[in-house]
């Protein structure tokens, strides 16, 4: 009798898993790599697949709505001069068509840019802006560490508090986990709010593990923002020494703000079910620089896969230049295709990796690209004096992309990522600086080196590869 239930439980669980990958188009590899697990391996295959295939998610605010648009007249007015239109055949201003298309902001002009490449630096120039706040300061943040680092962070926070400033913190459910208890009762104890995005459940809607906030955003007052691929804790803003990682944060200042505020309100919104459209969180935005910006928000809910179209989209446009730099490096047909033809049509093409990976596997799945990249003429290089976490991607002298997205198809598909596509020659100058500084503690990767490397090594990143959609 239990052997007849199990059986019949196991058919209609395969059964509602094929459906289900049917009904959600996918890559046919994909597809068919799930299916047979799913069929081959009763019970614990769609079991996993509930939990980890899911590539989409559904949620309460499925289609974003600029808070600015509807809730205040007198804030649409503030941005009525600060965005731009691109209408020329210029192959730069088709490709700022394209991110506007794909995304739910309009490009902001106006904006102001800092580049801090210190970790230290970083830190305090946070804490001095938190020190300054006024009204509000929101968080959001993937991983939130249990540190000296984050106790200081924390510590100006309560301060903040105790003047009367209103304090958000969003943070991963899984990106945090070594987050103590005992701090979310010393940051409620102060009245300061604290949400953990998607927290594990038995809820259909919640128990899928893929769907992570990999954002990091701090808004102050609105009026600045930091962003960028830095976590908070002692690796990424810690002093200088071996288990330090490499990586940077911008900050920046004009109407951007104000976009990255509306991303964090979704996103506190979804968690919290509490409104953030009052307009004293969206303030008339100043006019601070040169900077144009878009705002590239990305994730399962929407429509497009907009990071992937997006990087793909700036690959095909460049002319004569492409600088990468990226801790996670699992590209997908189309990216590897892209890349491959700009350096076989006589684009420069530099890729800076880290050589030391907190994740093994990423790093052979990634090395097993790299044949196919080196015979196309890209050159490829492998930072070696400590963990690389930095993303950047500069096209020509035009343009920048900055963010917290790596490329890999986690964060083309599954993780809430944002990236900013900055236009303005001085950013990019800077960026430019930041990967050749690293550029030079580099190690390049030879065809002869790389093809040396032994049949067992290349077995194994083979295999890896095969991992890419998890990875």
């Amino acid at each position: 009798m239990f052997s007849s239930l199990y059986y019949s439980f196991g058919i209609v669980l395969a059964i509602a898993a094929i459906i289900h990958l049917l009904v959600h188009k996918r890559e046919p590899v994909s597809t068919i790599s799930w299916g047979l697990f799913v069929i081959l391996v009763p019970l614990l295959g769609p079991a996993l697949y509930f939990t980890f295939g899911p590539e989409r998610l559904i949620r309460q605010a499925s289609k974003r709505k600029l808070a600015i648009s509807s809730h205040s007249a007198p804030i649409a007015h503030g941005l009525k001069n600060t965005t731009a239109e691109y209408s020329s055949k210029d192959k730069t201003d088709l490709f700022f068509n394209l991110t506007q298309n794909i995304t739910h902001f309009p490009q902001s002009v106006g904006n102001k840019v800092l580049f801090l490449h210190d970790p230290q630096e970083a830190l305090r120039t946070m804490i001095s802006e938190i020190e300054r706040a006024q009204k509000f300061i929101h968080l959001e943040y993937y991983i939130i560490s249990s540190d000296p680092i984050t106790e200081n962070i924390f510590d100006s926070l309560i301060a903040a508090r105790a003047r009367g400033v209103e304090i958000r913190i969003l943070y991963d459910a899984l990106g945090s986990l070594s987050l103590k208890r005992f701090h979310f009762k010393r940051l409620k104890a102060a009245g300061i709010q604290i949400a953990g995005f998607l927290p594990f459940s038995l809820l259909p809607q919640r128990i899928n593990m893929n769907f992570r906030n990999h954002r990091k955003i701090l808004v102050i007052d609105g009026r600045t923002v930091f962003t960028g691929g830095t976590n908070l804790g002692k690796e990424y803003l810690g002093r200088p020494g071996k288990h330090q990682w490499r990586d940077f944060s911008i900050q920046l200042w004009g109407p951007v703000c104000l976009q990255l505020q509306d991303v964090f309100r979704e996103d506190w919104s979804f968690t919290t079910q509490e409104d953030l459209t009052d307009p004293k969180y969206f303030p008339i935005p100043v006019v601070e620089g040169n900077a144009k910006i878009q705002v590239i928000d990305s994730g399962p809910d929407t429509s497009f896969q907009s990071l992937h179209r997006a990087l793909f989209g700036a690959i095909t446009s460049a002319k004569y230049q492409i600088l990468l730099m990226t801790p996670y490096f699992v590209p997908d047909s189309s990216i590897l295709t892209a890349l491959e033809v700009a350096s076989l049509k006589g684009v420069d093409l530099k890729i800076v990796l880290p050589k030391k990976n907190d994740q093994p596997l990423v790093r052979l799945a990634s090395r097993s690209f790299y044949g196919e990249l080196l015979k196309a003429g890209v050159k490829i290089f492998e930072f070696a004096p400590k963990i690389l976490h930095a993303k950047l991607m500069t096209i020509d002298n035009e343009f920048t992309l900055i963010g917290s997205g790596n490329m890999d198809i986690r964060s083309f598909r599954l993780n809430f990522e944002i990236t900013l596509l900055i236009e303005d020659r001085d950013v990019t100058q800077q960026a430019q600086q930041f990967f050749n500084t690293d550029l030079r503690s580099s190690e390049p990767v030879t065809w002869e080196q790389f093809s040396g490397r032994g049949f067992l090594v290349e077995l194994l990143e083979n295999a890896c590869r095969l991992l890419a959609p998890i990875l």
